[in-house]
C-alpha cells in the first residue's frame, strides 16, 4: 500500500475486481429498510466480461426497492477522506441485465448515508459503457474517513459494473496522478532518483504473473489488475510506466527501471525460485529491447509511436536499468549469466545505458566492463560500521548504489514506524556514504510511504491513512542532512571526538561559500568538541544549527506528528570554536566564508 491506498491518489480499493482471493473485497452491498439485493462475482463462464484483459467483473442484483434505491458501495482503502466543496472525478463502467429497467446513480456520502455529492441518473444499457460524472462536495463539516462512494440502481434487477475510479484533485492536476499530501512530502525531500516498479514487483511471485510494463500503459480498462508481487498482494497497475516516468519528470528525478533477470521467488507461500532456462532468455531480452524504445525512441518506431498515442510525445530518456532484484547474493551462480546475456545485448544497442548489477558480491577481479554499478541494500538494526571505510566496498564494483536501506527493520514484518534511534543509525550510515561519495553514487531509503495499519513490510519514512500523514524521524534527517544542506563538495578532515560521527562539505551552489558539517551523537551523553577550520580564511561569527534530537524510541504519529522535529537557531562561530553536541542528537552546522 504504498501507492495503492498511498501515494497514488484513486481511491477505489479493488477497483477492477480483481482482487487474488476475493473478487469483490473492498465492495459491500447498501440496502435500505426492507430495500434488498445481493453482490456476486462474475467471470467469463457468467457473463461478457469488458475485455480480454479483465477477468472478473461485479454484479449488482437488486430484489426490491420498497425503502429506495439498493447500491454497490466501496469504503476506500479504509476510509476516503472527503473535503467539502472538493470536486472528485468518477469513472465506471456499467452495463444492464435483461430485468433491470431503470437507471444508476453515483453518490458521495457518509457510511450513516448523508449524501454529500451526487450524480445525474444514467441509463445503462445491455453492452458495457463508460460512465463519467464531476462530484463536487458540498455539508462536510469535518474531515474525516467515515465514507463512501456508491453507486445506486433504482429498480430491481442486475447491473454490472467494472474499472470503477474515483479522482480527488491530484499534485500537478495529473489526471491519473498522485495524492497531493503525501506528493508534496515527497517532492521536498528533492529525489535525485526513483527506482521502480519495486524491487520484488520486478521479479514477482513467478514469470508467468510477474509484472509486465506492456500491461501498465494505455486506458486503464486494458490494464489486468491481476499481477503478484512476491509477497502475494495485488497490483491493479493504474499507476503503470507512463506514471511513474511522468513522477520522475514532475520531480526532476532520473529515472531507474528494474526489469526481470529471468528468476522469480513467492516469499510469502515459500515457494522456490522460477528460473528461466538460459536458452529461453530472449524474449525477456527483446522486452527490455521494446521498453527502452517505448521510453527514448522516436514517434517513428512502433513503441515510440505508441509512447506518444499514449500522451507523451517526447522521449523520457531513461539512462539507467537495473537488472533483476536482489539475485546477486541469493541466486548469484544463475544470476550472472543472464545479467550478462542481458547486459550484452542493452550495450550492443545502447552503448550509453548505465546498468546496474543488483549486489556488491562482484567476483573480483571481475571480467573488463562487466559493470558500471553495484546496488547493496541493507536491512539492520546498526547501519554504522558500513561504509565507514573504503575497503567495504569491493574493488570490483566501480560505483555503488544503495538503493534500500533502513535501520528501521526490526523484523521485518507489518508496520514498523522508526524511531529516533533508527535516525541516528540511518544518520551514521549517510555520514559513511557522504565521505565516499567519489565512489557512492545514490542511496535510497527502503520504502518512501506506507497505509498506516496494513503494511507487510517494515521501513517506511511516511505513514497515512485516509485523511492524513506523518513522517518518520528519518525523513527529517534525510531532508535535513541531504536535501536541504546537500554540499557540493567532500572536505578533508581529522577528528578526535569519543562520540560523534562526522561528515564535512563545502556548500559552494547557488553563490554560497559555506561549511557545512553534519555530526550524529549517537550516546547518551554530550560532548563538547573544538572546531579548527584550517585555510578558511574569514568565517562569519554567526554560525546556523539544525538539530533533531530525541528519545531513542520516540516515534511521531497521526495523532502527535511533530514529536521528534527539527529545531534551529545560532551560535557564535569562527575559525575556532567550541560546540556541545547533546546526548542522542544529528546535528547540521553551516558557517559562512568570505570569498
Amino acid at each position: 500500500y504504498q501507492f495503492e491506498g498511498g501515494l497514488y491518489a484513486q481511491l477505489i480499493n479493488n477497483p477492477s475486481f480483481e482482487e487474488l482471493k476475493n473478487p469483490l473485497a473492498g465492495w459491500t452491498l447498501v440496502k435500505p429498510g426492507s430495500s434488498n439485493g445481493d453482490l456476486h462475482g462474475q467471470t467469463s463462464a457468467e457473463t461478457s466480461l469488458l475485455n480480454n484483459r479483465q477477468h472478473h467483473c461485479a454484479k449488482l442484483e437488486v430484489t426490491s426497492v420498497a425503502s429506495g434505491a439498493v447500491g454497490l458501495a466501496n469504503g476506500g482503502y479504509w476510509g476516503i477522506g472527503l473535503r467539502n466543496d472538493t470536486t472528485y472525478r468518477v469513472s465506471f463502467w456499467a452495463k444492464k441485465g435483461p430485468h433491470f429497467s431503470g437507471t444508476i446513480r453515483a453518490t458521495l456520502e457518509s457510511n450513516g448515508g448523508n449524501v454529500y455529492a451526487h450524480s445525474a441518473d444514467f441509463e445503462p444499457t445491455t453492452t458495457w459503457q463508460r460512465f463519467t460524472c464531476d462530484l463536487t462536495t458540498s455539508g462536510i463539516s469535518g474531515l474525516t474517513g467515515a465514507n463512501r462512494f456508491v453507486i445506486y440502481a433504482s429498480t430491481t434487477g442486475e447491473v454490472y459494473f467494472d474499472v470503477v475510479t474515483l479522482m480527488p484533485p491530484t499534485w500537478k492536476n495529473r489526471p491519473n496522478g498522485l495524492r497531493l499530501d503525501l506528493a508534496q512530502k515527497l517532492a521536498a525531500l528533492k529525489l535525485k532518483y526513483i527506482q521502480f516498479p519495486g524491487g520484488c514487483t520486478a521479479e514477482s511471485a513467478g514469470m508467468d504473473v510477474c509484472w509486465n510494463w506492456k500491461n501498465s500503459i494505455g486506458p486503464l480498462e486494458e490494464r489486468p489488475g491481476s499481477t503478484r508481487n512476491r509477497w502475494s498482494y495485488k497490483n491493479d497497475l493504474y499507476l503503470g510506466l507512463d506514471e511513474y516516468l511522468q513522477l520522475c519528470e514532475d520531480l526532476g528525478a532520473e529515472p531507474v527501471y528494474v526489469t526481470s533477470s529471468g528468476i522469480s521467488e513467492n516469499a510469502e507461500e515459500k515457494e522456490w525460485f522460477g528460473i528461466c532456462p538460459l536458452d529461453q532468455m530472449q524474449p525477456i531480452t527483446s522486452d527490455i529491447m521494446d521498453l527502452l524504445e517505448y521510453c527514448n525512441g522516436p514517434t517513428s518506431t512502433k513503441w515510440g509511436a505508441k509512447r506518444a498515442a499514449n500522451g507523451h510525445p517526447a522521449p523520457y530518456h531513461l539512462k539507467y536499468i537495473e537488472i533483476g532484484n536482489e539475485n546477486g547474493w541469493q541466486t548469484v551462480k544463475e544470476y550472472i549469466p543472464r545479467y550478462s546475456m542481458i547486459h550484452d545485448a542493452l550495450l550492443a544497442q545502447y552503448p550509453d545505458m548505465k546498468i546496474m548489477f543488483n549486489a556488491t558480491g562482484v567476483p573480483s577481479p571481475a571480467p573488463e566492463n562487466f559493470l558500471d554499478f553495484a546496488d547493496d541494500h541493507f536491512y539492520e538494526k546498526d547501519l554504522s560500521h558500513l561504509y565507514n571505510k573504503y575497503d567495504r566496498i569491493n574493488p570490483a564494483c566501480k560505483t555503488i548504489c544503495v538503493a534500500e536501506y533502513a535501520s528501521s527493520i526490526h523484523g521485518n514484518g507489518g508496520d514498523v514506524i522508526g524511531n529516533f534511534g533508527d535516525a541516528l543509525g540511518d544518520a551514521v550510515f549517510m555520514l559513511g556514504c557522504e565521505r565516499n561519495s567519489e565512489r557512492m553514487w545514490w542511496t535510497g531509503y527502503g520504502n518512501y510511504a506506507g497505509l498506516l495499519g496494513h503494511g507487510n513490510f517494515g521501513p517506511c519514512i511516511v505513514w497515512n491513512d485516509a485523511v492524513t500523514n506523518f513522517a518518520t524521524p528519518s525523513y527529517y534527517m534525510q531532508k535535513m542532512l541531504f536535501t536541504d544542506n546537500a554540499g557540493t563538495q567532500v572536505l578533508p578532515f581529522t577528528q578526535d571526538t569519543t562520540n560523534c560521527y562526522w561528515s564535512a562539505s563545502i556548500d559552494t551552489e547557488a553563490g554560497k561559500n559555506d561549511v557545512l558539517l553534519k555530526v550524529v551523537n549517537k550516546s547518551s551523553t554530550s560532548e563538547s568538541v573544538r572546531v579548527t577550520l584550517r585555510g578558511a580564511g574569514h568565517v562569519h561569527p554567526v554560525g546556523h544549527f539544525t538539530v533533531l534530537t530525541g528519545a531513542l524510541d520516540a516515534e511521531n504519529s497521526l495523532a502527535n506528528p511533530n514529536r521528534v522535529v527539527p529545531s534551529a537557531g545560532t551560535f557564535v562561530a569562527g575559525v575556532n570554536f567550541n560546540y556541545l553536541f547533546p546526548a542522542y542528537s544529528i546535528s547540521l552546522l553551516r558557517l559562512g566564508l568570505s570569498r
